[in-house]
């Protein structure tokens, strides 16, 4: 491991440290800076994010941009953060809002989000420690306050349905990516395979699980490896083992 310390860019985050002074005078604001990086983003991912590239976006010198931020990494990070801000108003619990319909809310919010800005998912869990990270990592805490959890459970139950979400949006886009580079879809896939692998192949001794299953009827329908709908059934099958335990508590239903 190097000696040089991480870079967290926490004062660039939080609006605590000054303009950089590097670049030259800017004519852009850093918020243009931000707004330019995030179009330049969603439309190409991160690997079309050069600092050059987003200068002739807006039309400015590359030093220009460095008077806002320091680096690319710096710039991402505020990106990240700021892509954030679209959600993190409309996360908390409503009034009245049972937790389970919130936590679900929840999970859809941050589905639709990752959608629209798939490279975030790059990141993995490093995102930045800025402001709207935090208030959507807040949020997330909320419905499983004051139901008949521990403070533990409760901070479990939030980290891993962020994280069901999160893994089940990877997903998602490695499967879209596939998808357009080859021509296949997902269901066109597997019944390719289908159509030699069990006769050719599976030996039932091997794998009794899988085979109890398929002859109890387990995997019976196209929903078993179809995406529509896959994180409604995730998110629900998750949200019942909460809900379970918040019932052996006397919590809320």
């Amino acid at each position: 491991m190097g000696d040089e310390p991480l870079e967290h860019h926490l004062d660039l985050l939080w609006g605590r440290g000054s303009a950089t002074g590097r670049g030259r005078p800017a004519r852009t604001t850093r918020e243009q800076v931000v707004a330019a990086g995030l179009a330049r983003a969603d439309a190409g991912g991160l690997e079309e994010l050069s600092m050059r590239a987003l200068a002739a976006d807006l039309g400015v010198g590359v030093m220009s941009l460095y008077t806002h931020v320091e680096s690319r990494d710096g710039l991402v990070a505020l990106m990240i953060d700021q892509a954030f801000a679209e959600v993190t108003d409309g996360l908390y619990p409503r009034a009245g809002e049972p937790w389970r319909a919130a936590a679900a809310r929840q999970a859809r919010t941050l589905w639709g989000f990752y959608a629209r800005h798939p490279w975030i998912l790059g990141q993995g869990s490093r995102l930045p420690m800025g402001p709207h990270v935090l208030a959507m990592e807040d949020a997330f805490y909320a419905p499983f306050l004051d139901i008949g959890l521990t403070a533990v459970e409760s901070a479990n139950a939030a980290i891993a349905l962020r994280s069901l979400v999160t893994g089940l949006a990877r997903d998602s886009t490695s499967e879209q990516d596939q998808s357009r580079r080859t021509g296949v879809g997902l269901y066109e896939y597997w019944s390719s395979i289908n159509a030699v692998f069990w006769d050719r192949y599976f030996e039932q001794e091997h794998y009794p699980s899988m085979t109890r299953l398929w002859y109890e009827g387990g995997f019976e329908g196209d929903d078993v490896i179809a995406e529509e709908g896959i994180l409604d059934r995730a998110v629900g099958a998750y949200l019942d083992g909460i809900a379970t335990r918040v019932t052996r508590t006397g919590g809320p239903s």
